[in-house]
């Protein structure tokens, strides 16, 4: 198995131990969950997905897969129940075959393997837009997500999925026409979206947090490139319970860095910069729950909050 970033995901997260290509789940002697294989350029439908020499050739085929095992036991019994399985994924996806997802996996890792040309991970083409469904425990690692032509959303999420997670992923959106989103989560619990790298000029927000409880959010060390905003929260989301964190991310916006209309997220040791002037239009949240922020605007370079620990929003 080629790794790359995904070294760093496995030793900074603990999903794997021993040497590169090892798929034992840490500290787990004998693993009980399917893996599953995707390759977009020689895979098929009539396959079984069970080896790289019998591989589907959709994504879509292997969530189907994964969800009806997952699932296949009864509750605390038999090997689907409290297990996690893997999708391994390799394509080079070009627009003519682009796949747009409508479902997730429950409680699987989707990692990309391989590359696309210079990219480092595989790619998916398509706007991504999950339809209702408890999605739950969905992973995507080492992943690569590219706009299809006429731009768009590249991932929509909504609110009964939870456990989401995008670790060491790309997102390009510099199709014909800029993307507008890169992700958009309406009420996601425990989202997070960690190690990931964000190229093109969004054109409304990079990342998008809907309305509702986004209880114990996590959006950390990320590279988040916009034409906008970097980050956007809206006023009516919630994290009552379990607090969200926007943290150590590097943004290069055009107006707002990170735009926390909601005043409930902690907003901590973001860099970056962006063209617009300082003050409110580079960053808005609540200073109470802000810490050790810094970004160069149009007209120089402030820490947020203020040294004098006024308020920014």
């Amino acid at each position: 198995m080629g790794y790359t970033h995904f070294d760093k995901v496995c030793a900074g997260n603990g999903f794997f131990t021993g040497t590169k290509g090892s798929e034992v789940p840490i500290n787990v002697p004998d693993y009980d969950g399917m893996v599953y294989y995707v390759d977009v350029n020689t895979g098929a439908a009539t396959n079984d997905g069970l080896s790289w020499t019998k591989a589907f050739k959709t994504l879509a085929s292997a969530i189907t897969a994964s969800n009806a095992t997952i699932v296949a036991s009864p509750k605390g019994t038999g090997r689907g129940w409290a297990a996690r399985n893997i999708i391994y994924y390799k394509g080079d996806n070009k627009e003519a075959v682009a796949e747009t997802l409508i479902t997730l996996p429950n409680k699987c890792d989707v990692i990309g393997v391989g590359s696309y040309d210079h990219r480092p991970t595989p790619m998916m083409i398509g706007n991504h837009v999950i339809g209702a469904g408890a999605y739950m425990g969905c992973r995507f690692i080492n992943m690569g997500f590219l706009s299809p032509a006429a731009g768009g959303a590249i991932f929509t999420v909504p609110t009964t999925t939870s456990g989401l997670a995008f670790i060491g992923c790309h997102f390009d959106g510099r199709s014909s026409i800029a993307a507008t989103i890169a992700i958009s989560a309406t009420a996601v619990e425990q989202l997070t979206i960690q190690d990931c790298r964000f190229f093109g000029k969004f054109s409304t927000a990079t990342i998008n947090i809907g309305a509702g409880a986004s209880r114990a959010l996590l959006i950390k060390d990320n590279i988040i490139e916009s034409g906008a905003i970097g980050i956007a929260v809206d006023s009516s989301a919630t994290c009552a319970d379990a607090i969200g964190i926007i943290a150590n991310n590097i943004i290069k916006a055009v107006t707002l860095c990170i735009d926390e209309n909601s005043d409930k997220f902690a907003v901590v040791g973001n860099r970056g910069c962006t063209a617009a002037n300082s003050g409110a239009t580079t960053m808005d949240y609540s200073a109470v729950l802000g810490s050790d922020n810094q970004f160069t605007s149009g007209n120089g370079t402030l820490a947020y909050p203020a040294t004098n620990f006024g308020a920014q929003s």
